[in-house]
């Protein structure tokens, strides 16, 4: 990793924003990196009257003002941050040219009040069909709980080579944060086809074949951090949000098997992710082919 990379926390006020805040700074604690607080407002319409626009305009550009100043208050001053006025189009555009910038992560809260599950927005939405950097969903009410350094990454783990590239991130992450790193494998609740032989039969030899899988994925990682395999039985969706803060810090997943490289995009089992799971879920940008 570079010299303080960035992390970039999107904070639009409130329990959304301080949620979003409190990981950025939990991260940053750990790895080092820069935090980077941004406060996205509209810029000038195109059309319109120019007095009224411009009026509107500095109302905007002084409630992002104000909400920067509310961040500040929440960083710990053994943090080193900058704040930053984004004039964009919209929140996603704002932060999408942030990510283009390059860095290690954006981060955004929840917008489902009251349920301490993550559940993305209109904006983390859009970020995830196409952001150039890993995307983090924090839990609604986050900031309530979160103390301590993140220590434990578990990363949802299939053997195939995406899910082989997401594993990747996942170590680099781990070893940037220096934690641990939980290899979670999920073994689905396939139904039997007529033809595939005796249910209980089938069902042993695909969780050896999951177990395999995942010891070889456990050794190769071993050599670059503390790691373990963990087996779970599915559906695959529940087993992976029903992780708690006291199995792990945060879940890294990756993106679906096509589409542009080098981004993140949401995939069938991703997309269920971030919208239940009870810890911050990192979504990760697909691999080169």
């Amino acid at each position: 990793m570079s010299e303080q990379t960035r992390v970039v926390v999107g904070y639009d006020g409130g329990q959304t924003g301080e949620d979003a805040l409190a990981f950025g700074q939990r991260w940053c604690r750990a790895s080092g990196d820069r935090l980077v607080v941004v406060t996205v407002h509209p810029g000038p319409h195109a059309i319109g009257p120019a007095r009224v626009d411009a009026e509107w305009v500095a109302y905007e550009r002084e409630e992002a003002d104000r909400l920067l100043e509310e961040a500040r208050a929440q960083v710990g001053s053994d943090l080193d941050a900058d704040y930053q006025r984004v004039d964009a189009g919209s929140a996603a555009h704002g932060l999408h040219d942030l990510a283009e910038a390059g860095g290690m992560l954006v981060v955004l809260g929840t917008r489902r009040a009251g349920r301490r599950r993550t559940f993305p927005g209109s904006t983390a939405q859009r970020l995830m069909q196409g952001s150039a950097l890993p995307v983090a969903i924090v839990p609604w009410g986050y900031a309530d709980t979160a103390e301590g350094p993140l220590e434990s990454v578990a990363a949802a783990y299939v053997d195939t080579p995406d899910g082989r590239v997401a594993l990747e991130h996942a170590v680099r992450i781990a070893a940037h944060l220096s934690g641990r790193l939980q290899i979670v494998s999920v073994v689905p609740d396939t139904r039997v086809l007529p033809g595939l032989g005796e249910p209980r039969l089938y069902g042993q030899g695909q969780r050896q074949d999951y177990r395999r899988a995942l010891d070889e994925a456990v050794i190769a990682a071993g050599s670059q951090v503390e790691v373990s395999g963990d087996l779970r039985d599915g559906p695959v969706v529940e087993a992976l949000t029903e992780l708690s803060p006291a199995d792990a810090d945060l879940l890294v997943c990756g993106s679906r098997g096509y589409g542009p490289i080098r981004r993140v995009l949401l995939g069938g089992v991703s997309s269920r992710v971030v919208r239940h799971s009870r810890i911050p879920v990192v979504v990760v940008p697909r691999g080169d082919s």
